[in-house]
């Protein structure tokens, strides 16, 4: 079969998700991925990693018949895979699904609508999304998305807190632990290939770097460690005012590096002592940040706070620390970097429970299985 992978925008980080599924559909059916492009050309960590299509650059009300006929011609899968309750995905998958009487799989890897305001809570967005009315991404029109998910033929999440919500099957967010493998790099070579500095600790953390995920708590608490030769290492980071804001904060403790390709996450995991996790409760309860999978193929002694499933994910192979305690989490870096015999026996378990459980090895077929039982669903109904 071909499977259309649908990411409700290519040219944002969300595009990450549709990118791992595309993956492991592909471990045993064609796959194309599709989206439009909301931004600025293709996401890009993954720009060369498939041949992407997009449909469109706008996800407004007035454009929106011109993206449906556009992906109706584009779809030529027989099976619809949309990455999101949204409405350039989810929504274009619908469309496409009735169109053209085929299955239809939602993807639901987050809580849309469910995080919540520093301020307000979540009941503000009901307030505030009005003014994106016109936005067919926005609130209001996820919201109903997320209503409408018994529709689909099957459904995947992320997390157990979403298969309580949604139902469906679990599909983590896995890594391929060929490419993801310790044993191609070797740290002190690879520091001096990225400039990093040879000697001190690093205390890594990769992605792009927002408030909700704690990094600034992260460079306060290396810069107040009463170690020598401790630094901040932050992968992913932007030219946002959040960014500005963690150089202030760290100063000569804190080294910031721009987006890297996804190819080479590897590489800047291997230079890392420590992996920090340090995503806050603010965040949406939902989410499962996808770098943690990675420093766990890595090999690499994990402190992470206790968001979601991380405690079952990471469990006796790092350490979990209250999201709401500063000091639990600067207690944990000091801890894995004063005893570095037993941060690499967590680093090493880590990884074995990465190839046993979080692989494309151990994914692929339950994703497999999630297509087929679609396909025979639909089918079904169809003769009825």
């Amino acid at each position: 079969m071909k499977v259309s992978v649908i990411s409700y925008d290519l040219s944002h980080n969300c595009l990450g998700r549709a990118y791992l599924l595309a993956k492991l559909v592909e471990q045993n059916h064609e796959v194309e991925v599709l989206g439009p492009t909301l931004g600025d050309g293709i996401w890009n960590p993954v720009k060369d990693e498939f041949e992407y299509k997009s449909f469109g650059d706008s996800s407004g009300l007035r454009s929106s018949k011109n993206v449906l006929e556009k992906s109706i011609r584009m779809v030529t899968g027989d099976v619809v895979y949309a990455s999101k309750p949204r409405m350039s995905s989810f929504g274009v998958g619908l469309v496409n699904s009735k169109h053209k009487d085929i299955p239809l799989i939602l993807d639901i890897d987050d809580w849309e609508t469910g995080f919540k305001h520093e301020l307000f809570g979540t009941y503000h967005r009901y307030i505030l999304g009005m003014k994106d009315i016109f936005d067919l991404n926005s609130f209001y029109y996820t919201k109903a998305l997320e209503n409408l998910s018994p529709v689909a033929d099957a459904v995947t999440v992320s997390n157990s807190f979403l298969q309580n919500k949604y139902g469906g099957t679990i599909i983590p967010h896995v890594r391929d632990t060929k490419q993801f493998n310790p044993n191609r790099y070797d740290k002190q070579s690879v520091r001096s290939e990225l400039g990093l500095p040879i000697d001190e600790t690093l205390v890594m953390f990769s992605g792009t770097p927002l408030p909700h995920k704690g990094v600034h708590h992260l460079v306060e608490i290396v810069k107040e460690l009463p170690i020598d030769d401790v630094m901040t290492v932050v992968v992913g980071a932007d030219s946002s005012e959040y960014t500005k804001t963690l150089s202030k904060i760290g100063g000569e403790s804190v080294i910031l590096k721009g987006q890297q390709p996804f190819e080479d996450i590897p590489k800047w995991i291997s230079a890392a002592d420590v992996i920090a996790v340090p995503q806050l409760s603010s965040a949406s309860n939902g989410q499962i940040p996808a770098k943690v999978f990675d420093a766990m193929a890595m090999g690499k002694p994990i402190v992470a706070t206790d968001m979601s499933d991380i405690d079952q994910i990471v469990g006796d192979c790092g350490i979990v620390v209250d999201s709401e305690s500063q000091s639990e989490l600067s207690d944990a870096i000091k801890y894995l970097i004063q005893n570095p015999a037993q941060a690499q026996e967590l680093g090493e378990m880590a990884r074995e429970k990465s190839v046993e459980k979080y692989s494309y090895k151990a994914a692929a077929p339950i994703v497999d299985r999630v297509i087929r039982e679609a396909a025979e669903v639909s089918s079904t109904e169809s003769k009825q």
